[in-house]
């Protein structure tokens, strides 16, 4: 698994190579489990007080997905 920062996330969504799912919510985790089965995390971002991002990339389309910050998708994805 690679590990990235943070602005390096960021940046992969802002160029359009991720999808920001930062503030994603369950619907939009199911949404997402529909269309991929399923979905790895490749990568992460870690800091002082632990996971700071996470790079999942889906199953069937191998489309990017991204979570840049300590935001609560952490936690659902």
């Amino acid at each position: 698994m690679t590990k990235y920062t943070v602005k390096q996330l960021k940046d992969m969504i802002q160029e359009g190579v991720a999808i920001d799912i930062s503030h994603a919510d369950n619907a939009k985790r199911t949404e997402i489990e529909k269309e991929e089965e399923y979905y790895r995390q490749i990568g992460y971002a870690s800091g002082i007080y632990g996971c700071n991002g996470k790079l999942l990339q889906g199953h069937k389309t191998g489309k990017l997905y991204a979570i840049a910050g300590r935001t609560q998708a952490i936690y659902i994805f």
